[in-house]
């Protein structure tokens, strides 16, 4: 190992360090408390546990809940009791800090991989990209509650990750994968249902600077000129490794290979819903701008609202005390700096599919909550952390 590798895996040990410090510590006694959605959860985790029998694909109690946190936490259950402990509110928050934990990983990784997409990112950017995410406290709260949000961020960088690699690389393990990624998205939180949408936006955009770049290389040959300076051309030809442990193949070939592993493993609860419509919206329909049950608002003051939340100054955040410190904004000024400027950057350079890609999530992964009641709610836009 080079002096250069040896110090990134340095500089990612130690993030990842912060990170685990910031989210396992104290994690029996802080925050206090147990609050119903963690109780209604952990209670679904103990009868997968120890009731053979039940395997839901959908839990229709408390308004409906994806399964996901409930099957991850019944394997917390069962290794805390192994190791002679109990299967209670520690091992949920200990699921949830693992989650978080594994988001930074899954930024870092998405960051080295946009690198590849654009050589003026440098090998630093990856490495602050997670550091951010490492302390952000936005992120460290919902990594200590036993709840799903925290899963979203890390399943939006982790599929958006496999499939700028499956582009790159044409390898069948990341279109798979990404497939993979985007089915777990259906089963985790209904804030996560964004997801497969923002991924085939992405898609699309890197197919679009692809023909472009095709198009304008023809046309260069044709007259004679130069082509422009490169920033995502190199990355947006495929770069094929031999080896018969990872097969390549084409890049439509590996989208419709990524859309046909989600639709596989989404039909169980598509088949759930048909049987079960109601539960389809039930919570949407609960919550949504404009329903009966819904608090009074309108889609203006909750964009305005979520923008705002971004702003470092005390009572732009969310003001409920079990999502955040009441009215704290979800970043502090050595954060918000940086989003306001990396945005800036991105928003300037959108002809570029990762830029797109960033800008797109963002405000995907935003949505939820502008359309919901309660802006800023913390925890249905907790994917935009990444």
């Amino acid at each position: 190992m080079d002096k250069r590798r040896l110090w990134i895996f340095t500089a990612i040990v130690g993030i990842l360090g912060v990170a685990a410090v910031l989210r396992f510590w104290q994690i029996n006694t802080i925050p206090p408390g147990f609050h119903f959605d963690e109780a209604f959860e952990g209670l679904e985790a103990w009868r997968i546990l120890t009731e053979p029998g039940y395997r839901p694909v959908f839990l229709s109690g408390n308004f409906g809940v994806p399964p996901l946190n409930a099957y991850a936490n019944a394997l917390t259950f069962a290794v805390f009791q192994l190791a002679g402990g109990d299967a209670g509110p520690t091992a949920m928050r200990v699921t949830a800090a693992i989650f978080g934990l594994l988001g930074v990983l899954a930024v870092y990784l998405l960051g080295d991989e946009m690198r590849r997409y654009d050589w003026r990112l440098t090998r630093a950017f990856p490495l602050l990209a997670a550091g951010a995410l490492a302390v952000m406290r936005w992120h460290v709260h919902f990594s200590r509650m036993g709840i799903e949000p925290v899963i979203v961020p890390l399943e939006w960088a982790v599929a958006s990750w496999l499939l700028l690699r499956g582009w790159r690389t044409g390898s069948l393990w990341s279109f798979a994968g990404c497939g993979v990624v985007l089915a777990a998205s259906m089963y985790t939180y209904q804030g996560a249902w964004v997801i497969p949408i923002l991924v085939a936006v992405t898609a699309g955009l890197l197919g679009w600077s692809w023909r472009r770049e095709r198009k304008e290389t023809r046309e260069n040959r044709e007259t004679g000129r130069a082509s422009a300076p490169e920033t995502t051309r190199h990355a947006l030809r495929p770069t094929f490794h031999a080896s018969r442990f990872t097969p390549h193949l084409s890049r439509s070939t590996g989208l419709i290979l990524a859309a046909a592993v989600a639709v596989l493993l989404v039909l169980p609860l598509a088949l759930f819903f048909l049987r079960n419509p109601d539960l389809l919206l039930l919570r949407a329909g609960q919550i949504a701008l404009g329903s009966e049950a819904a608090a009074q608002g309108t889609f203006v003051q909750n964009l305005w609202a979520t923008i705002k939340m971004f702003v470092p100054v005390q009572g732009t955040g969310d003001l409920d005390p079990r999502r955040n410190l009441p009215g704290a904004p979800v970043l502090s000024l050595w954060l918000a700096v940086p989003f306001w400027i990396g945005l800036g950057m991105a928003l300037w350079r959108m002809r570029g599919p990762i830029y797109a890609m960033l800008v797109v999530g963002l405000a995907g992964l935003l949505l939820p909550g502008v359309v919901s009641e309660y802006a800023p709610h913390f925890h249905r836009v907790l994917g935009a952390a990444a």
